[in-house]
């Protein structure tokens, strides 16, 4: 019987005349004695609810009773301030504040409190951006009650090491790729195989992801696997993530193709007595080329024509050091080429689309940044193909030069790396100007601004407008602030300065 079915029905009943208590498995019943039957049916309502939450299930079993969690071997969060102001940020629901107060915690060797575990494991199964940090700070008991309910699966394995097999074969789908990438940095032939293995078994969704992770520590032993998902897996989004990959390859037959369809689209003429490269796409699409992953007709926003479509395609799945054996340039003067050809806008976007797919090529980024003549929202999307330190100085750089407010919206939004000061000090610069347009969009985008801002500068004033339409947004702002503070100074780990 559904304990919640019979207290509803003395509910309805009242708990007059004729009230039958509803008995609750085991000790819980101690709970409930010498109660007026007002308040037993209330407190049993309330014991339900909790354990529903802790991940009980209030019913007479066969199966055996669960092991004790193992005792904590970091340090529990007791200290009332503290606990009263996690329990704040779990209660109001802020996934991303949460988010930070874990990494807080881990970092000094802390995990939350027990009476907070429960709320913070159903925050994690809402929002998959919070689940690795907050497996970071659980600890054991956390990890022991997340086991007890499959609605928190995603942290049952908290305390087990990222190494471990179990989260290759019992992780959601994000544990099984940080897994692989793991594994790849030590054997990459054996993860390799792994995902060989469990391939053909997983979703589309799951086997776009786990692709992925064979980015990591990529080498011409993958190339069997990648040229076999090319060819026959059914979704479309994992064939184009493993032409990708063979992209970087350059001794893959698939490079090989690739490479000898645009050898005949690049020729040297002579004109006004010097000798200039000429690049143009090919007069017809072959058939074979959609094994390719190439696609004979532009998307519908694409405001590239047919020809120039191909072009792109082919260039964006080349390796960037072919174009500089081939013309014997630098990656400055490839795209000075390129810059000057009749068809340069599907040639430099194909650059732009290579730089993100093909790891390791900061020159050809640098070069392309200072090179400009595309729009900044363009620019940025490249800045963030570097790595975080490179993608901070290009992003300062991008910042000071405009004062467009969908463009500073786009930064917020996307730059999801610890910003250095320098980076903060020119949107702080800005900042002003941002709030003074109005534009909903950067209003969108404010309350992600409250995270970008460095430790280091969370005690600083901000310059506020006196009237402004997001004076509400701008009170959460404030908040978020008050609480990051108060985070850093209680959590921080001794020794690392704000």
């Amino acid at each position: 019987m559904n304990p919640w079915t019979d207290l509803t029905s003395a509910a309805l009943l009242g708990t007059g005349r004729g009230f039958i208590p509803v008995p609750l498995p085991g000790r819980l019943n101690e709970l409930l004695t010498d109660s007026a039957a007002e308040d037993r049916l209330l407190r049993t309502a309330g014991i339900l609810a909790t354990a529903q939450m802790a991940a009980l299930t209030l019913k007479l079993s066969a199966e055996p009773v669960p092991a004790p969690a193992l005792p904590e071997n970091i340090k529990l969060t007791t200290e009332p301030e503290e606990m009263a102001l996690l329990a704040r940020i779990i209660e109001s629901g802020q996934a991303r504040l949460l988010a930070e107060a874990c990494h807080l915690l881990a970092g000094a060797g802390r995990c939350l409190p027990p009476r907070l575990l429960p709320r913070a494991l159903e925050l994690g199964r809402q929002s998959v951006a919070l689940r690795e940090p907050l497996r970071q700070a659980l600890g054991y008991r956390g990890a022991w009650l997340a086991a007890q309910n499959p609605d928190w699966k995603f942290a049952a394995l908290a305390s087990v090491e990222s190494a471990d097999p179990r989260i290759w074969d019992e992780g959601d789908v994000h544990q099984r790729s940080a897994f692989l990438r793991q594994l790849r940095a030590t054997d990459p032939v054996e993860a390799r195989q792994l995902l060989e293995a469990a391939f053909g078994g997983e979703t589309a969704r799951d086997r776009a992801l786990l692709l992925l992770s064979l980015g990591e520590n990529l080498g011409p032993e993958d190339t069997s696997f990648l040229a076999a998902t090319l060819a026959n897996d059914r979704s479309k989004e994992v064939r184009a993530i493993a032409a990708t990959l063979l992209s970087r390859l350059p001794n893959s037959d698939f490079v090989r193709r690739m490479t000898a369809r645009l050898e005949s689209c690049v020729r040297s003429e002579r004109k006004l007595l010097r000798t200039v490269t000429v690049i143009e796409p090919p007069p017809v699409f072959a058939p074979e080329w959609k094994a390719d992953a190439l696609e004979e007709q532009p998307p519908a926003h694409s405001k590239l024509g047919e020809r120039a479509w191909w072009l792109f395609q082919m260039v964006s799945y080349t390796p960037l050091a072919w174009w500089e054996a081939v013309l014997a340039l630098d990656p400055d003067g490839v795209l000075t080429v390129a810059a000057k050809s009749k068809w340069k806008t599907a040639l430099l976007a194909g650059f732009r689309t290579a730089i993100s797919r093909q790891s390791g090529h900061t020159a050809w980024a640098v070069a392309m940044l200072k090179r400009g003549g595309f729009s900044h929202q363009a620019a940025v999307e490249l800045a963030l193909t570097l790595t975080p330190a490179e993608a901070d100085a290009a992003l300062q750089h991008i910042l000071a030069d405009t004062d467009d407010t969908g463009l500073a919206a786009q930064i917020i939004t996307t730059a999801d790396f610890a910003w250095s000061l320098a980076l903060w000090r020119v949107a702080q610069q800005k900042f002003p100007h941002w709030l003074a347009q109005c534009d909903w969009r950067f209003h969108a985008a404010l309350l992600q601004l409250a995270y970008r801002i460095p430790p280091t500068a969370l005690d600083e004033a901000l310059n506020w407008p006196e009237k402004t339409p997001f004076a509400n947004t701008i009170t959460e702002f404030a908040a978020i602030l008050e609480q990051r503070r108060a985070l850093y100074q209680r959590f921080q780990a001794p020794g690392i300065g704000r």
